[in-house]
């Protein structure tokens, strides 16, 4: 009776591989593993270390040995697997038909709408003789397989790129709708905001961030502040010096810090190229949001209305968002923008996850 209580509680085993853990601009992914860590025992493998990384005490194995991962399999016994990014489709596969273990697969934005980069051919060989699966077309046609196979339980996406995957191929009932991953609660906050202009994320093209500068040099009476991070920031600073420094660029702060942040400012300006159209949902919005922040998104695709979901603003133009953000935020949207934010809530939606955990436990038990 007693050994049958203790396998009762032990908690299920899910192991996750990832790309580079614990990255600062990936917090979702602490932020799923937190919510899921009383439930389930974690253990993170990733597969090369963060360039910024996040200070935190969650340890996880830098590896990108593919022995080694079946190694740490062995020895840790996964009930499941879990990655982030369509691209891993093909090696989350590969573990689980050795191994024998079901998996899943979170998917994101610049996962689902850029393309694979070229490797070199050098690139390539070492990574096909190390055993690793070549990716060489557009993500989601190349994990559709991954996708359709019977190890895999499903994977997440946000609402508007199920089409993309049932396209590519993938089986309907493969796909779970999902919007982002934050933690709400940590943002949560009701209380009066301040009066600047803020932008957040990736230095990216694809990001355009160089019309915020534009903007705040049109407007020199505003604080503007830009949380940058990545590889473009250096363009970034001299394109804001050549404007005359209209904007105060922040070093990028630990998630922990990003709650009083967003507190500091009335509007969140996002803004994207409209011709490379490869800005997904980005959690920035909805935390902002959850912090009574007003959010302005370069208008690039119509799905950005439903994830702002009547509680913010698409533009144009930068003249177009100067208009908007000249105004206060009005108070309905804020109060809208509350509850449209825990629509991202991972305490909320964990189960579309756990979910499929939980129907494979209770089949492998039966069989």
């Amino acid at each position: 009776m007693v050994v049958f209580l203790e396998a009762a509680m032990q908690k299920r085993r899910v192991l996750y591989v990832v790309h580079e853990f614990p990255q600062i601009s990936q917090a979702y992914i602490l932020s799923e593993i937190e919510a899921l860590e009383n439930e389930y025992d974690i253990r993170v493998v990733t597969l090369r270390k963060p360039n910024i990384a996040a200070e935190i005490e969650r340890q996880a194995e830098t590896t990108d040995d593919l022995d080694r991962i079946f190694e740490i399999i062995r020895e840790f016994k996964p009930d499941v697997l879990h990655s982030h990014y369509v691209w891993h489709g093909p090696t989350m596969l590969k573990l689980a038909e050795r191994s024998g273990i079901p998996f899943t697969i979170r998917a994101h934005s610049f996962d689902m709408l850029s393309n694979p980069s070229r490797k070199s051919f050098m690139k390539r060989l070492k990574r096909r003789l190390r055993g690793w699966p070549e990716v060489w077309v557009p993500y989601p046609e190349h994990a559709s397989r991954s996708f359709n196979s019977d190890y895999c339980l499903g994977v997440l996406v946000f609402p508007f790129e199920r089409e993309m995957l049932e396209r590519a191929g993938v089986r309907a009932e493969k796909i779970r709708d999902c919007f982002p991953v934050i933690d709400f609660d940590r943002f949560h906050d009701r209380s009066p905001n301040g009066d600047a202009i803020m932008n957040v994320g990736v230095c990216t093209p694809k990001k355009k961030m160089t019309d915020f500068i534009d903007l705040a040099a049109s407007m020199p009476d505003r604080r503007f502040n830009l949380y940058a991070m990545g590889y473009y920031v250096d363009d970034i600073r001299k394109y804001n010096e050549a404007a005359g420094n209209p904007v105060h660029v922040v070093p990028p702060l630990q998630p922990r810090d990003m709650p009083a942040e967003y507190k500091k400012h009335q509007w969140l300006v996002y803004t994207a190229n409209h011709q490379m159209n490869s800005v997904g949902w980005p959690m920035a919005v909805a935390e902002a949001q959850a912090s009574g922040v007003g959010v302005c998104i370069a208008n690039i695709r119509p799905d950005l209305g439903d994830y702002l979901g009547d509680a913010g603003f698409v533009f144009d133009s930068v003249d177009e968002v100067r208009r908007i953000i000249s105004q206060p935020f009005p108070e309905e949207l804020r109060e809208r923008g509350f509850e449209q934010a825990r629509k991202s809530d991972i305490r909320v939606h964990k189960t579309l996850l756990t979910d499929l955990w939980e129907g494979a436990f209770r089949k492998a038990r039966a069989a």
